[in-house]
């Protein structure tokens, strides 16, 4: 009876690593993905991406229209008139007439320099936007590339335990049979396989999401779950505290938004000039009919409107409400981002001395202690369940191992994200507005 449960947890054991290797590598993409790639494809399809790149023509458009010679297009008039004039009977009283007049207006208080002003500094915070868009979406897709790279690495120890309990039960088996060990130590390695591979089973659909939610950012067909590879650990970067609190200022995003202060202040200075009055010259010439002949006519008009009755306080108003909307935008922006710097950095320390600890002190241990306990399980010297502890112990050193490195790349993106320290280097060919 013990030998045929055996016999069936050791197909089991075959059966489920055959499972889990292909569950982790079937419908995927061709070859698992890098991180270089992996960016590749995230800026080349990104949706949102492409409607911020899409939306340069707004202020494109506006500083067109504001860096012409004049604001005011010139206005051309035209006017034919038939008079009848009074004379000797007989003779022809029907004349013809015609007028023609062009007239511009000026504006006479510097509001194109201040129009053109907002229009160049609402191009730049727009440029400026998009380079954030693109640090966004590169932290994003980092994030989800490192939690399928933390899944997989946890599915490979997964396997590796089930290796060991396939090992320990055929030799468990031999023991049985040679009345070494009893039945209740057979019915542990059952168990302990079960567990294992439920675990595993948990992995596999958190991978499947994982990778889910990563092709979803990499734009991928819906049938395409990378797969991805590469080093869990990240790269170190000698900078301190303070020198992502200094590199704050050189953030995209927090330099658009000074930027889009000062096209709001640009406006506001426009909304202000705009209540002087705007002067319009008119030259005109017309022939008038008369009874000895026609006269030419040349006339200068000038026109200046009296501001008595609106002084355009409602475009001052919603120009002053937008001006100091972005001083709060802009200075909020700074100081969470300022607290978050801090308190990322904090993490990143205590994860660091956890990594050290784990490396150090108890991984390599519980290491040892396994080489030892197989040796002395194969041995006879101590029974199944202390080798199972052993193993366990073992296993979730390495999970404790692959959190806190997750943990430490998750905290170096958000850090580097937020502080404005790294800019991703933008795929070739470069995107172009529409």
């Amino acid at each position: 009876m013990f030998e045929t449960g055996l016999q069936r947890l050791a197909t089991a054991v075959s059966v489920g690593l055959w499972l889990s290797l292909s569950f982790a590598n079937g419908s995927l993409h061709a070859a698992p993905l890098t991180l270089e790639q992996a960016w590749q494809f995230a800026a080349r399809g990104n949706p949102e991406l492409q409607r911020q790149i899409a939306n340069q023509n707004i202020p494109d458009g506006d500083y067109q229209d504001a860096k012409g010679l004049l604001y005011y297009n010139p206005v051309v008039s035209m006017d034919m008139r038939q008079r009848s004039i009074a004379q000797s009977p007989g003779a022809n009283s029907r004349r013809g007439e015609w007028g023609a007049g062009i007239a511009q207006t000026f504006e006479i208080a510097g509001q194109q320099g201040w129009r053109r002003n907002a229009a160049q500094q609402s191009q730049q915070a727009i440029a400026l936007d998009i380079a954030e868009e693109y640090r966004t979406l590169h932290a994003q897709m980092e994030e989800q590339f490192v939690t399928v790279l933390a899944i997989q690495k946890r599915i490979e120890v997964e396997q590796r335990i089930l290796k060991l309990i396939e090992q320990n039960t055929a030799l468990s088996r031999k023991r049985v049979q040679a009345g070494e060990d009893s039945l209740l130590d057979g019915n542990l390695a059952v168990v302990d396989f079960e567990r294992a591979r439920n675990q595993l089973s948990a992995l596999n659909e958190q991978l499947v999401r994982a990778r889910a939610q990563l092709a979803a950012t990499l734009q991928l067909g819906e049938t395409e779950l990378p797969a991805v590879s590469g080093e869990l650990m990240p790269v170190t970067h000698a900078y301190t505290l303070s020198d992502l609190l200094e590199k704050l200022t050189d953030r995209p995003a927090i330099q658009s938004l000074g930027v889009k202060e000062s096209a709001a202040r640009s406006r506001l200075e426009l909304q202000k000039n705009l209540t002087y009055p705007d002067l319009t010259v008119s030259v005109n010439n017309s022939r008038e009919a008369t009874v000895a002949g026609d006269d030419n006519i040349t006339s200068l008009g000038v026109s200046l409107p009296l501001p008595i009755f609106r002084r355009n306080g409602a475009g001052i108003g919603r120009a002053s409400a937008e001006l100091t909307q972005s001083e709060i935008n802009r200075a909020a922006l700074t100081r969470n981002a300022k607290a978050a710097i801090q308190a990322a950095w904090v993490r990143r320390e205590n994860i660091r001395e956890r990594i050290s600890r784990l490396n150090k002190e108890v991984y390599p241990r519980l290491e040892e202690n396994l080489t030892l306990a197989k040796l002395a399980f194969e041995n006879g010297e101590i029974g199944l369940p202390q080798l199972l502890i052993l193993q366990r112990q073992a296993v979730d050193a390495q999970r404790d191992i692959i959190d806190a490195q997750k943990d430490m790349r998750l905290v170096q993106i958000e850090l580097e994200y937020i502080s404005g320290w790294a800019m991703p280097v933008l795929p070739a060919p470069t995107f172009s507005a529409p």
